[in-house]
């Protein structure tokens, strides 16, 4: 019966009656020694793609060493036997080494050192703590998707941080929190009560905002309103915005209606406003006027006088349309409030002198 091997270690079985006299320099070579590199031994493997761990039975060979380093650039797939057996492995390549066996894989980052043990099938897996000899890029299958509980232990010799994403070391923090920029930080002598602040480039100190009573004041601060233009006020729908009084004074400033058969009245233009009649005119429906809303329009005849002017059916007034002063250049001034949206009270001042 001839010499058979181990399913998992490839060591000789040698049959009964067989090397007859030469047998103790078989069972030495083809058993002892191999079970000595299975159990201790150390395999270097220089990397230049992907690779497949030699094997043989009742020899040396690769895929039966207890250790192996690879070295090189990578990544690289590397594969082992399909059998049931522990490795150690050092990944010295500089990128991630793949181990699998056919079936299952696991991902050794650069520098790693770890243990892997696989069933020859389906289970491949890591049984040892990671020991990084160079530095780690969490990723793929070593990715975590966690929580990282040290539990309670440090982490000792960090570099400082050269990335908006790296870790900073408490000793960092502590130099740089007051000195930002060597020392670009303004001073805190003579700011007592003032507030860090910036405007985009440069720290500096400032007052916070103090508001009096009704909104009346603002002491030791610059107060920058978010204000509203003049025809805010006129379309009276914005409420994000604060009115001053300047934007309230332009608001009242007379604007020049268009003089037409029929002059348009759009009430969210103005507050108060003059057009000079350059013929027999109607004055048109307001549009968009708000309830409360009121102000005056000067009707001025023009260098020919003589102009007439009838009103549209929302112009409500005691006593019916008015007449007009129809002097040449004559001036006279219609008073309006809003009551409703089609309701607008008014009356005319004849010719005020």
């Amino acid at each position: 019966m001839p010499t058979t091997y181990t399913a998992s270690a490839r060591f000789s079985l040698q049959a009964t009656g067989e090397n007859n006299n030469t047998w103790g320099s078989l069972l030495n070579t083809g058993t002892i020694q191999l079970i000595d590199f299975n159990i201790n031994g150390w395999t270097t493997k220089a990397l230049a793609g992907d690779y497949s761990l030699t094997t043989a039975n009742g020899a040396a060979d690769e895929a039966r060493s207890a250790m192996l380093k690879f070295t090189g650039t990578g990544p690289y797939n590397v594969t082992i036997p399909s059998v049931s057996k522990r490795y150690d492995v050092w990944n010295a390549c500089t990128a991630a080494l793949t181990i699998t066996n056919g079936s299952a894989s696991v991902v050794i980052q650069a520098g790693e050192v770890c243990s892997i043990v696989t069933d020859g099938s389906t289970g491949l897996q890591r049984v040892a703590p990671r020991v990084f000899g160079g530095g780690i890029t969490v990723s793929g299958a070593s990715s975590f998707t966690g929580a990282l509980n040290l539990n309670a232990s440090q982490i000792n010799n960090v570099l400082d941080p050269t990335s908006p994403q790296d870790a900073a070391t408490k000793a960092y923090v502590d130099a740089t929190a007051f000195n930002m920029a060597a020392g670009s930080l303004p001073g805190q002598t003579g700011n007592a009560g003032k507030f860090l602040t910036t405007n985009g480039s440069a720290a500096s100190w400032g007052y916070a905002v103090t508001i009096g009573a009704g909104l009346a004041s603002v002491s030791n601060a610059t107060l920058t309103v978010n204000g509203a233009a003049s025809a805010d006020v006129l379309t009276g729908t914005t409420t994000a915005k604060a009115m001053t009084p300047g934007d309230t004074y332009n608001a009242f400033a007379e604007v020049t209606l268009t003089d037409a058969a029929t002059i348009a009245v759009d009430m969210s233009t103005f507050i108060n406003a003059k057009v000079t009649l350059g013929g027999n005119r109607a004055l048109g429906n307001p549009t968009n006027p708000k309830v409360g809303q009121s102000g005056f329009i000067r009707l001025i005849q023009d260098a020919t006088g003589s102009r007439t002017l009838s009103f549209g059916s929302n112009w409500k007034r005691s006593g019916g349309a008015p007449t007009l002063t129809t002097t040449a250049n004559a001036v006279d001034v219609l008073e309006y409030q809003v009551i409703t949206s089609t309701y607008i009270l008014y009356n005319v001042l004849a010719n005020p002198s």
